[in-house]
């Protein structure tokens, strides 16, 4: 029995115009080769040099993709490149181990454990985490980071606004879109997904095992977690003001805050003990010294006391105030005009009294001056006003009265 002619297969079919295509090309080529230079064109053939760096180019660049898993940004080069808490290392775990391994992540990690959310973070999610490198909460002032990671209701508050549950969305997903975060407030994404509430993210599409991590530079501060700044912010200016004891003025900040020299320190102390703890009084507690004021300053009062600053007595020139403080008489003149014997008065009072007698027998003028007060006119401005003393009330001031 005669075999029938087989027929043409369609793979047989579909090559014929590709050989007949190839036969073409081989002519065009050996037509162009008989015009060129023999011995040029076959050093071109067996010089591979061309081919290899082009090949090695590629090569690079596709390992470069492969170790990235897919994320970019600026911040990803820190990304370790094996090991845990590289790429690949941080795929194949859930997101707080992930980030345990991430040593861009290390104080995140410690306020997921502060705030008992490893196991959520570890579970089957899946999640989208914008995470804050160390740098964006080293950038927070120190008081306010130690308090929120001591208070977990504001610590889960901080750490749940930058979570977003049951979805693993990429930069490509999140772009221009505004989601529901764990904490409850809404995020918004840039239009192309690489910033989140106008927050940079510095490596996107991180991959771990239970959802995508965004790694950005700043912390987000929603609108819970900014109350509750704001309420520490409160209590500091309260406390501030406690320890001022109701003394106020731009020079009070010099003021130590705790210790003998301190404003609870100085108001259990007399005049000349205090002014001798308030480093910046020490001149003047020098000339006290000098005039033998010192008992005088220390005795029941009660004492209303201008204190001049140091800066007040390094203006005056060097032989004139050598020369005050060598003359008993004269230095004890100048320190009494400082002083009111008889009355503690505050600056309400001595604004609203306007002229005193001095125990140096002179008379001194005071006024207003915006939130402060003068001294006879442009002598001295009151710096810090209403210093507590155990026998009477000091207000510093930057000048030396002269009687």
């Amino acid at each position: 029995m005669t075999n029938p002619t087989p027929t043409p297969s369609p793979r047989t079919r579909r090559l014929d115009p590709f050989r007949a295509t190839a036969i073409a090309a081989a002519l065009a080529l050996g037509a162009a080769a008989c015009s060129s230079d023999d011995a040029d064109s076959a050093a071109e053939a067996d010089d591979p040099t061309t081919t290899t760096v082009a090949t090695d180019t590629t090569a690079e660049a596709m390992d470069d993709i492969d170790v990235m898993m897919g994320a970019f940004g600026p911040a990803c080069g820190a990304v370790p490149t094996d090991g845990e808490g590289s790429f690949a290392g941080m795929a194949d775990d859930t997101a707080a181990t992930a980030a345990s391994n991430n040593p861009l992540l290390s104080t995140l990690v410690t306020a997921v454990v502060e705030a008992d959310l490893v196991d959520t973070l570890n579970s089957e999610g899946p999640f989208t985490i914008f995470a804050p490198v160390n740098d964006a909460f080293a950038a927070i002032d120190a008081d306010t980071l130690g308090a929120v990671l001591a208070d977990d209701t504001a610590l889960s508050t901080v750490l749940t606004y930058h979570v977003v549950a049951g979805e693993s969305l990429t930069a490509a997903d999140l772009a221009g879109g505004t989601f529901t975060t764990v904490q409850g407030e809404e995020i918004t994404l840039g239009a192309d997904g690489t910033t989140v509430n106008g927050v940079d993210v510095v490596c996107s599409d991180v991959p771990v095992a239970n959802g995508t991590v965004h790694i950005i530079d700043e912390v987000l501060i929603n609108d819970a977690a900014a109350d509750f700044i704001g309420s520490l912010d409160a209590m500091d200016d309260a406390m501030t003001e406690d320890a001022m004891l109701g003394a106020s003025g731009p020079a009070c900040g010099a003021v130590p805050t705790d210790g003998e020299g301190s404003f609870a320190g100085m108001a259990d102390d007399t005049a000349a003990t205090a002014a001798s703890n308030n480093p910046l009084l020490s001149t003047l507690v020098t000339a006290v010294v000098e005039a033998d004021l010192v008992d005088t300053l220390n005795s029941e009062g009660p004492f209303t006391i201008f204190a001049p600053v140091n800066d007040a007595f390094a203006a005056i020139p060097e032989d004139q105030l050598a020369a005050v403080l060598a003359d008993t008489d004269l230095l004890t003149s100048v320190l009494t005009y400082h002083v009111i014997a008889g009355e503690s008065l505050d600056a309400t009072a001595l604004i609203d009294g306007g002229t005193f007698a001095t125990v140096q027998g002179g008379e001194i003028t005071v006024a207003a001056e915006g939130d402060e007060f003068t001294v006879n006119g442009a002598a001295a401005t009151a710096v810090c006003v209403n210093v507590p003393v155990a026998n009477g009330t000091v207000h510093i001031i930057d000048g030396v009265l002269l009687p």
